[in-house]
């Protein structure tokens, strides 16, 4: 009977040890197979935390990164050699085709260029640079970069000074036991400034043109506000009446007077500077300070009108004092026009008379005589030049239609700083990257006006029309345009002047209401 428990007892024991065995290792498997969810779980996790960290946002900020500098490159590139041109149904077929290259890979391909590939290479600046920078930190977690495609590369124009592009970067990530994987597509769309970019047209046409010792290098200026179109830049008529005058002159004023708002009293000008200004005041007052002083001003705008003195001489005729040249006429019975200086001041230089002219009226403007300064500044039209007058002092007071006071720093400050802007008659920025450019012509076309130092070799330029898609087509017989850089005087005008003469052709003068003060209009001439 103890020998049955005994062996009851035993087997008793053995049969727990054998469920406490199998309990302990279902207990192993099952901490086995967690063990290797979990790190499957967490290698997906991984990949998948690692991709959410690439958003669409910081692909869009390195996008634009890249994007911006490599059109500053091939712009740069543009510069020796134009990027070839596609079909005319798609002119920009290189353009796309280079900048693409540039994106994925920092290099553009020597066949894009007209001629030998400028040196592009810039490996760092392309989204396989960004790749590899990825890889190279991504290393350290088990991930990497299994692929990158990009698709539906797009680029073109959103304004006259952006550039907009488009495209499709498929990104996918593994973990390095190839076991978990994901991939993200991104929609990239950003649009690029060109403000500050060297021209590359302007730079290959005067190279060739002008030579390399004086190639024009033109950055891309826009004032939008001031300068939207070439019809918002206008030359303005004062509704200031004229009575009597003779040439022309553009220049600040000084008063003979009490100083006016942003006018000098002439006495303050320094004396060697005179000679730039038009002096302005009654008769009286510029009088009153003698010859020696008023003589060394450029011209005259007199505020009053002169006296008359009737008299009888072949029916009544009316003789002039207190004016400059003043009138008067010889004995019956030939009674001729002439000139009496005792009655008056009398001057070979610009003069006008215009009865209670108010400097304050004009435009101001900056005093171009190294002081930074700010002054006001008018351009003045007669009828006929002072040789002309001195031939026959009644044309003096000859009415035309372009007598008169004109306000003309809106069109000198697009020309003198160097703005661009829109016209549909000129090339839009990505056609000045192409082969002839000045022969294309865009609703987002841009135009600027060459003039200055750097574009004064009158054997390259002379009187051309300084618009720049004009300057180099001599075909085009440029107009003076009096008031503008080298044409603020005869002297200078029919001269030789440092900085060139401004000119435009028949087309650009109506584009820019240029008509009222060009030389050709009939009033007091340019000079040859």
């Amino acid at each position: 009977m103890l020998d049955k428990k005994g062996f009851l007892f035993t087997v008793t024991v053995f049969l727990i040890l054998m469920y406490v065995l199998l309990s302990i290792s279902v207990w192993v498997k099952a901490i086995e197979s967690s063990e290797r969810a979990f790190s499957e779980f967490y290698k997906e996790s991984t990949v998948e935390l690692t991709m959410e960290q690439i958003t669409p946002g910081k692909m869009d900020d390195t996008s634009y990164t890249i994007m911006n500098r490599n059109l500053m490159r091939l712009n740069e590139g543009a510069e020796e050699f134009a990027v070839k041109a596609g079909p005319p149904d798609d002119e920009n077929l290189y353009v796309r085709t280079a900048m693409l290259e540039l994106l994925i890979n920092g290099s553009a391909a020597p066949d894009d260029f007209e001629g030998p590939a400028p040196g592009l290479a810039e490996e760092n600046a392309s989204l396989r640079a960004w790749v590899n920078d990825l890889n190279a930190s991504l290393k350290a977690i088990g991930v990497y970069v299994d692929k990158f495609e990009v698709s539906d590369f797009q680029i073109g124009q959103s304004g006259i000074d952006k550039v907009n592009y488009s495209f499709k970067l498929k990104l996918g990530l593994k973990d390095f036991a190839n076991t978990s994987s994901v991939s993200r597509t991104y929609d990239i769309s950003n649009q690029l400034g060109i403000t500050g970019f060297v021209d590359p047209a302007l730079v290959r046409q005067s190279r060739d043109t002008a030579g390399d010792d004086i190639t024009v290098y033109r950055q891309f200026f826009f004032n939008k506000d001031d300068y939207p179109d070439s019809a918002s830049i206008s030359v303005t008529k004062m509704s200031q009446s004229v009575n009597a005058g003779q040439g022309w002159l553009y220049a600040p004023m000084a008063m003979a007077g009490a100083a006016g708002d942003l006018v000098p009293t002439a006495t303050t000008i320094d004396p060697n500077k005179t000679k730039d200004y038009i002096l302005v005041g009654t008769f009286d007052e510029i009088d009153a300070l003698t010859a020696d002083v008023y003589s060394n001003f450029a011209g005259f705008i007199v505020t009053t009108s002169p006296n008359l003195t009737s008299i009888l001489c072949n029916g009544e005729k009316f003789e002039e004092s207190n004016t400059f040249n003043p009138i008067s006429y010889s004995a019956p019975p030939d009674c001729l026009v002439e000139m009496d200086a005792s009655k008056g001041i009398v001057t070979s230089k610009p003069f006008m008379v215009a009865p209670n002219f108010d400097p304050a009226d004009a435009d101001t403007c900056p005093l171009l005589d190294g002081t930074n300064l700010t002054g006001r500044c008018v351009l003045m039209i007669n009828s006929y030049s002072e040789a002309e007058v001195g031939d026959d002092l009644a044309k003096k007071k000859a009415a035309t239609t372009y007598r008169g006071l004109y306000k003309v720093e809106s069109i000198r400050d697009f020309v003198m700083c160097g703005y661009y802007t829109n016209n549909p008659k000129a090339p839009s920025y990505l056609q000045h990257l192409l082969p002839d450019p000045y022969f294309r012509n865009s609703t987002l076309g841009i135009e600027t006006f060459v003039i200055g130092n750097y574009a004064n070799k009158y054997s390259v330029y002379d009187t051309n029309s300084r618009l720049d898609r004009e300057l180099f087509n001599t075909t085009i017989s440029g107009v003076k345009v009096r008031g503008l850089p080298g044409c603020k005087s005869f002297s200078a005008c029919s001269d030789s002047p440092v900085t060139g003469i401004f000119a435009v052709s028949e087309d650009t003068k109506a584009d820019y209401g240029l008509d009222n003060i060009a030389c050709d209009n009939g009033a007091a001439g340019c000079g040859s």
